[in-house]
């Protein structure tokens, strides 16, 4: 196999970047608070939006994701975290992005903030610029990427990317190894010495009192880009009201979250490190009672319904899932198992069937019904009937 190199650099010119080149125009935040894993599962377990969140412009509950656009920046940090894909915003779109970056070996990609040459692509924040993305333009052929804008991050209102584009190049590496990987040149002593001023610039400022503002804003400069690191929430703010409530939810609505089927699009162009593919499958076991709930609820359509008047079931598709968890979680027999994806072909394999129970006609009322085992020749309710009926009868007898 040939080995590809992908180098990250860090470049600060004089001349500002024009607009008109720009995929950058409004910073409109959309959520689609129908896809939220907290919403579906009825239970607060995803914070990655909030954790992510340096301004505070999101409020989680298990009834609606409510932004409070006065705060928001339009950074679009929420986006890459968000495991079930709810998020979009007005400046930027993954796949145009991708699109723009096409037949070229090599990428300048500018920040809101950033001054530069004229040549490259604007987007809002470099927190837009995820693994996958990284990785599926590595698919297509960029060798080098040319980062502008991160000597603004210390000052910015959308907070500091440093630690994110680190944490990229570190998944990077563990995905495709040091040596055809994606590598940091140069640009290393910079992000050490911005990182080090940070962490002095932190420590004199803890001595002082700080405003919530200011807190809020170090807290997001700590976070690493990943969904599975948490800060506390913001306090509760009057100024966040809940659009609607969970009734009005519809938890059979699913999407594929674009930045995961973008990646999986390119899955078999990357050389990836055995067992480091970015993966796990589902099964269901035996204890599954057919209730469908992971079917239902599953944001992505990973897992979806498969229901005729033969039976009911459960397919899988590998390449749509973001690993959320929320099917577990969900499931009231822990019937769905999760397994470490282990080669490209398990990710590109069409959508299949992993659980199917047909139909049967109960023997006492005629009724459809998914019987449990394959002796069950009584619907549930017959069957308690019967039970109770039992019961009673020996209970008589005695």
């Amino acid at each position: 196999m040939v080995k590809h190199h992908l180098s990250v650099e860090l470049i600060e010119n004089t001349k500002e970047y024009p607009d008109e080149d720009s995929l950058s125009g409004g910073t409109a935040l959309s959520i689609d608070d129908e896809l939220c894993l907290n919403l579906r599962g009825r239970t607060l377990s995803c914070k990655a939006c909030t954790s992510l969140c340096v301004a505070g412009a999101l409020k989680l509950s298990e009834d609606a994701v409510v932004l409070n656009a006065d705060k928001c920046t339009g950074c679009g940090a929420c986006l890459p975290s968000c495991p079930a894909g709810a998020f979009s915003i007005s400046s930027f779109s993954p796949s145009c992005f991708l699109d723009e970056l096409k037949g070229h070996g090599e990428a300048h990609i500018h920040c809101s903030a950033s001054t530069g040459t004229a040549e490259g692509i604007t987007i809002p924040c470099l927190h837009l610029l995820d693994a996958r993305l990284a990785a599926v333009a590595f698919a297509g052929g960029i060798r080098v990427f040319h980062l502008h804008g991160l000597r603004h991050c210390e000052q910015c209102d959308k907070g500091n990317a440093i630690n994110h584009i680190m944490a990229t190049q570190n998944r990077l590496m563990q995905w495709f190894g040091v040596d055809s990987a994606p590598q940091m040149i140069a640009s290393t002593a910079l992000l050490t010495e911005q990182l080090e001023e940070h962490h002095q610039h932190e420590r004199h400022e803890e001595k002082d009192q700080m405003s919530r503002r200011q807190f809020l804003h170090r807290a997001g400069l700590r976070v690493v880009a990943s969904a599975n690191l948490y800060s506390t929430l913001p306090e509760e703010d009057d100024t966040l009201q809940a659009p609607h409530g969970f009734t009005q939810v519809n938890i059979e609505h699913q999407r594929p979250a674009e930045y995961q089927s973008l990646v999986a699009e390119a899955v078999a162009e990357l050389p990836w490190i055995l067992n480091e593919i970015p993966w796990h499958g589902r099964a269901i076991n035996d204890e599954c009672n057919a209730c469908l709930a992971c079917g239902q609820r599953c944001p992505t359509g990973a897992l979806q319904v498969e229901q005729s008047d033969a039976g009911r079931g459960i397919s899988f598709e590998t390449g749509l899932c973001t690993d959320c968890g929320l099917c577990a979680q969900v499931c009231p027999m822990n019937a769905v198992k999760r397994y470490k994806i282990k080669n490209v072909a398990e990710v590109i394999a069409p959508r299949s069937v992993v659980m199917y129970r047909h139909n049967s006609t109960c023997q006492h009322c005629a009724e459809t019904f998914v019987p449990q085992t394959a002796e069950e020749q009584l619907c549930p309710a017959c069957n308690n009937e019967q039970t109770l009926k039992s019961e009673w009868l020996a209970q008589w007898a005695h």
